[in-house]
């Protein structure tokens, strides 16, 4: 979940390989156009009649981003060719040594953000009734969900196991999972923490990475 949408909103700096590998250039549409050195193999990224990205190469591999996804967690982008060809070397590494691969990024009617593909994997993320982080996953019979409480805490379950993060009676952040951690912030640290990596959400991705995975 948090790989795809990190890769999205940031657009990782391209390689060095991939100016080795083959080029990119545009086509009299405007649409971006890569062929490796070999030519044995091609992608294309090509902006469609209602702004939506279709990213598909010789692989027969086709990822689709609608424009409000798009709006919405990289906006700018389809009006900036650096940008988009930031975007292309990333679809081109992730997707060229895997062949029919379908996925779609897009946003519902209820605002959520929605991203499936053709191999099991879905991914929810809105917000619940009360204004707060709801997101949900799924993926090889796994499913997976990550929300705030009525207390203001951060709540993910996997499956039959849970993990916790929430502020106690004493103003100290505690960590909690099924696996039997247990992890104290004061306020100073976690003030520390949070400046650190941005936000409290990230900060528990972090504390899940290293405890519950």
């Amino acid at each position: 979940m948090k790989k795809i949408l990190v890769a999205l909103t940031l657009i990782l700096l391209s390689t060095y390989l991939f100016a080795q590998r083959g080029d990119i250039n545009t086509d009299i549409f405007g649409n971006l156009q890569f062929k490796s050195t070999d030519g044995q193999y091609t992608a294309s990224l090509e902006q469609r009649i209602f702004d939506e990205l279709i990213f598909s190469d010789s692989h027969k591999n086709k990822v689709e981003f609608e424009k409000k996804y798009l709006d919405k967690i990289a906006p700018g982008l389809q009006g900036n060719k650096e940008s988009q060809i930031r975007m292309m070397k990333r679809l081109i590494r992730e997707n060229r040594r895997r062949s029919n691969y379908k996925a779609t990024f897009k946003i519902d009617i209820f605002d959520k953000i929605i991203v499936e593909d053709n191999k099991g994997y879905k991914l929810e993320e809105g917000k619940d009734i009360f204004g707060n982080m709801d997101v949900k996953e799924e993926f090889d019979g796994s499913k997976s969900q990550l929300k705030r409480n009525m207390r203001g805490g951060l709540e993910y379950t996997r499956d039959n196991n849970n993990a916790s993060l929430e502020k106690d009676i004493f103003d100290k952040w505690i960590y909690k999972d099924t696996f039997g951690n247990e992890i104290q912030f004061n306020k100073v640290v976690w003030n520390r923490v949070v400046k650190q990596y941005g936000s409290e959400e990230n900060f528990f991705w972090r504390l899940l990475d290293q405890y519950f995975y």
